[in-house]
């Protein structure tokens, strides 16, 4: 990753331009930051400015290969299965977004370009993908990791050491309302000179049912639940139930972007029961992976909160 980008630093390596704009949003860890949230506010944001916005993604961990037209911006085209959780996902809380997802940036891009002529395609999750060239680059730290956690060589979870943090424009610290961001880590982003901002995960007042339906937080206030989330930050989700007044009696964590077996939802319902929990509670992302109706089977909506001196900021650099 270090010789690599270093030929991309010396222009030894060809970075390819799309004619319009590029903001990419990733991060030097493996996951947990709040990508998808956050994809999903910038474009809330840059539409609020009547910026046509598109979305370009990998689509990690789909059962597919090459472009993929996720949405329209009106109509969900793929299942969650051939284009990845995270796109789906998107295409369910935006309207008139646009999403690919493709391998090949650049040539996801292109499609974009050439289908729909956005003003701005949201990269996302593309910090290290450097063969395609971006207008800004915002990284997302999760304010619970200290200075140490982000030793590269020790920890091979994170895809590069915070040194990588020069290329970027713009550094946003996540959850700061769940953790305080340790003081090390804003040493650190101040030594190397990059402006940073904070944002906060929300939380609507409502919990999703598998229909899509909405019912009020409060008649799940006191309530017992088992939570089981295949996410980057399980330890964030469990914060955020206690917040809500729910009572947390078992939690089962599975890899980020899981792929439920039967014998996973097996796990989850001999848990369910055995506790004698009232409702079983997962993320946004897992409940549209499971088709179980006949749980008590609720996910709780989030969002993240920019600071708005960073959306200042992000408007100047467009410019």
């Amino acid at each position: 990753m270090v010789f690599r980008n270093l030929l991309y630093d010396k222009n030894l390596l060809r970075i390819n331009k799309l004619p319009c704009k590029v903001i990419c949003v990733g991060n030097i860890s493996s996951g947990g930051t709040g990508k998808t949230p956050t994809v999903i506010a910038l474009a809330k944001m840059l539409q609020e400015e009547n910026k046509s916005v598109a979305i370009l993604s990998r689509g990690y961990r789909r059962q597919s290969t090459g472009t993929v037209l996720v949405s329209d911006g009106k109509v969900t085209f793929c299942k969650w299965q051939n284009c990845g959780d995270e796109p789906i996902l998107m295409s369910q809380k935006l309207s008139g977004v646009p999403i690919v997802a493709d391998e090949n940036r650049f040539r996801g891009g292109q499609f974009l370009v050439h289908k729909f002529n956005p003003d701005v395609i949201i990269l996302d999750d593309g910090f290290q993908h450097r063969k395609l060239f971006r207008d800004i680059d915002i990284v997302l730290i999760n304010s619970s990791v200290s200075k140490f956690n982000f030793n590269y060589f020790r920890f091979n979870y994170n895809r590069e050491s915070l040194r990588a943090l020069k290329r970027a424009h713009i550094v946003l610290l996540t959850k700061t309302n769940l953790r305080t961001p340790n003081v090390r880590l804003i040493n650190k982003i101040n030594s190397l000179g990059v402006p940073f901002y904070k944002t906060t995960l929300e939380t609507e007042k409502y919990i999703e049912n598998a229909k899509g339906e909405q019912l009020d937080l409060k008649l799940f206030k006191g309530k017992s639940a088992v939570l089981f989330s295949g996410i980057g930050d399980p330890d964030s989700f469990s914060k955020i139930v206690s917040l809500l007044g729910i009572n947390n009696i078992s939690s089962i964590k599975f890899r980020d972007h899981q792929h439920y077996s039967n014998a996973d939802l097996d796990k989850i319902h001999t848990k369910f029961i055995a506790s004698r929990a009232d409702i079983i509670l997962t993320t946004e992302k897992d409940l549209l992976k499971i088709n179980k109706p006949e749980w008590p089977l609720y996910s709780i909506p989030i969002s993240i909160e920019i600071d708005k001196n960073a959306t200042k900021h992000i408007y100047s650099l467009l410019q």
